[in-house]
């Protein structure tokens, strides 16, 4: 399938948002399963067992297909400020991120915490403004107010129309020093989600500079092995060992290489390959479908029906989205920030 380059941001980023939207609700699942599979009295699908063993599979995997790139690819050539952005990128994006995001599920409900992240598409916009001077079309930006506006529906009209959602809460690391600490600071939570926020947003903008010097592959596949390093041994000290109690399991296993392989690891490919040629503008856009994909993957894999406020808050968000993404597709005269890195062919 030839896909002309204008269209192939857009394109790889919603192949992306398409997994990325499963995601939650395919973990909340393991999550099911592993406990209906007890070994020792514990659920082997834990939080740090899913985020080690799945990341990973998730770097075999993106070594294995980048491994052309792998061999052309010499690491002495990397200068400092290369190595500063992977390791940055590979602390925000392999521990941080998910580790807030994870104690804000704890600390408050899925309402905040989906409320609280849509704070990531004007963060991005205004990111792409101040690090690269991308000025968004004007559809863009009435596309992503109403995408905003669609979440909050969501939010707003679930406490009039439905009873709250219910969602999985996970139960690793729950006792130590630092759950006493988080449990004593009031809106913990959300304060939590927040800063996950802001990690993500750095992460992206720090990928976005990244790629512009590195080949992708190898910027996936650094990133990748650096935030599982990262991820281990800070997880180890904040939680203690006992978290990995169960990592050697074999139902574990099982079904980590599936979410390594096809949820983190093709995600990340798709990913890395739409931003090569996609505008900070459309990644901040194609991520605000992921509260409506999300929603379709909770009726089909949890059994999750939509209630009034998802249908109604999905609504605007489609309309967000058409009318952004019309303004981007007819708007191409504008200078992109990303092109192709000079000497690499690509995979």
């Amino acid at each position: 399938m030839n896909i002309p380059d204008r269209y192939k941001g857009v394109f790889f980023l919603f192949l992306s948002t398409i997994i990325l939207s499963a995601a939650s609700p395919v973990t909340a699942k393991l999550i099911i399963l592993g406990k209906d599979n007890l070994e020792n009295g514990h659920n082997p699908i834990s939080f740090c067992n899913v985020l080690f063993a799945g990341n990973l599979i998730a770097l075999i995997t993106l070594a294995l297909i980048h491994i052309k790139d792998r061999k052309q690819f010499k690491a002495v050539h990397l200068k400092r400020k290369n190595w500063v952005l992977i390791l940055l990128s590979s602390l925000f994006a392999g521990f941080l991120t998910p580790t807030l995001y994870f104690f804000g599920l704890m600390y408050t409900n899925v309402i905040n915490v989906v409320l609280i992240s849509t704070m990531q598409i004007p963060m991005t916009l205004v990111s792409g403004w101040v690090f690269f001077r991308e000025t968004p079309d004007f559809r863009v930006i009435i596309g992503a107010i109403l995408t905003m506006a669609g979440v909050v529906a969501i939010v707003v009209f679930q406490n009039w129309l439905a009873s709250p959602v219910t969602h999985v809460r996970l139960s690793s690391a729950n006792t130590g020093p630092l759950y006493a600490f988080l449990a004593s600071i009031p809106h913990a939570g959300e304060l939590c989600v927040f800063f996950a926020v802001l990690s993500s947003t750095a992460s992206t903008i720090i990928g976005f500079h990244a790629v512009e010097r590195l080949p992708h592959g190898m910027f996936s596949v650094f990133r990748m092995m650096l935030g599982v390093v990262f991820f281990f041994f800070i997880a180890s000290i904040l939680f203690g060992w006992s978290h990995f109690a169960d990592l050697f399991s074999g139902f574990l296993w099982k079904w980590m290489l599936f979410y390594g392989s096809v949820i983190v690891a093709f995600r990340i490919y798709l990913t890395s390959i739409g931003m090569k040629y996609a505008t900070v503008a459309e990644v901040a856009i194609s991520s605000s479908l992921i509260p409506v994909v999300s929603v379709f993957f909770a009726y089909l894999i949890l059994g999750e029906v939509p209630g009034k406020a998802q249908i109604i808050g999905g609504s605007i968000i489609l309309a967000g989205m058409f009318i952004a993404l019309t303004g981007k597709l007819e708007s191409y005269r504008k200078t992109r920030v990303l092109e192709k890195p000079s000497g690499f062919s690509g995979v």
